[in-house]
């Protein structure tokens, strides 16, 4: 089967091979891909600016949807043919504190699909049933691929900062990650949604004025966005601010748009060092809380949500291609030409 490999330690190591079709472990799954999301992260390991190591040769891709082709050993409540989505924690201890309190997305020995395992871009990758959710019905393989930035989006603003209804909210960032911010913020309640971007992405920003999923599109280089978010907020400031771009800029930007005893969540990684005091964070008593990725029940309200309607991942979606073209797929998505692209296995 043809597979998207990175094969070595430096950038653009990455190439089409034909590798075999993985054998099932007991307790997991065979699932054949029907459909498969181009991170940032998969561009990262491209261009090889990883923000941690990464094992290699690996088959690169982590947000993905399909079909159970095969049905390991001791696997319960699955069955071939179910269509279903996976999370991405491929491999955890399954011991350590975090992993018996649940949060096993931060275990220590965590393995994540397409950087610590192989991943799904390709025909076939092997799924531990742990993390196994089915599709509804309702949704395409395409936006089911889609699950996983919500996942994030979900785990920040629910678990890590809890957006609540009336809060005012500011997404920096318009790539995957900041739109499905937006959405989640919307979501939960907020009152006022921002959205914060410069020039290279007015592409993007324009889907979410199109969408209507932000109150305020805010371009850094026609408006000062704390001045901005100010009078917006009758000089309160924004409640929660959401850091989806993850420079040092981006950060700046947050603690300056904050309001007193707001929250910050960061979700974007992003270069070093961070150039900025954090004064302002004390000066406001606001917090600032990191955030990686999403444990079950953020995957169980986040397909519900989508179920329902309530979140659109189709409006997401630039273009989906066949993995011969995942070099097209990369560039248009590193160009800020595309907001999210979707390859689709060969045989």
């Amino acid at each position: 089967m043809k597979a998207v490999v990175k094969y070595g330690q430096k950038p653009d190591m990455v190439e089409l091979c034909d590798v075999p079709v993985p054998r099932v472990r007991s307790g997991a799954v065979l699932v054949e891909v029907k459909a498969a999301g181009v991170c940032g992260w998969d561009i990262e390991m491209w261009r090889h600016r990883m923000a941690y190591p990464v094992t290699v040769p690996v088959i690169q891709g982590h947000e993905f949807s399909g079909i159970i082709a095969e049905v390991g050993a001791e696997v319960q409540g699955w069955v071939a043919g179910d269509r279903v989505v996976a999370e991405t924690s491929a491999s955890v201890c399954g011991k350590c504190r975090w992993c018996v309190e649940g949060e096993y997305q931060i275990c220590p020995e965590r393995k994540g699909f397409g950087y610590g395992v192989d991943g799904a871009f390709t025909k076939y990758v092997v799924v531990r049933q742990e993390i196994l959710h089915p599709i509804p019905e309702q949704i395409s393989f395409e936006e089911a691929a889609l699950t996983e930035p919500f996942c994030v989006a979900h785990h920040a603003l629910v678990d890590m900062v809890t957006v609540r209804p009336g809060d005012t909210v500011a997404v920096i960032g318009p790539g995957p990650m900041g739109m499905t911010s937006v959405q989640m913020a919307r979501v939960l309640g907020a009152r006022q949604v921002f959205l914060i971007g410069n020039d290279a992405s007015v592409t993007r920003m324009k889907i979410a004025e199109r969408e209507a999923w932000a109150d305020k599109i805010i371009n850094v280089n026609r408006e000062n966005p704390p001045q901005a978010v100010l009078d917006l907020t009758e000089g309160e400031g924004a409640d929660v601010v959401v850091d989806a771009a993850g420079n040092s800029a981006a950060l700046k930007t947050a603690l300056d748009c904050v309001r007193r005893l707001g929250h910050i969540v960061k979700i974007g990684w992003g270069p070093q060092p961070f150039e900025e005091s954090l004064d302002p964070l004390l000066r406001k008593s606001a917090t600032l809380a990191g955030t990686f990725g999403h444990n079950w029940h953020n995957w169980e309200a986040v397909l519900e949500l989508m179920k329902a309607g309530r979140l659109d991942a189709r409006s997401l979606i630039t273009d989906t291609v066949p993995l011969s073209q995942w070099r097209k797929a990369f560039i248009r998505a590193e160009s800020l030409e595309a907001l999210k692209m979707v390859l689709t296995p060969e045989d």
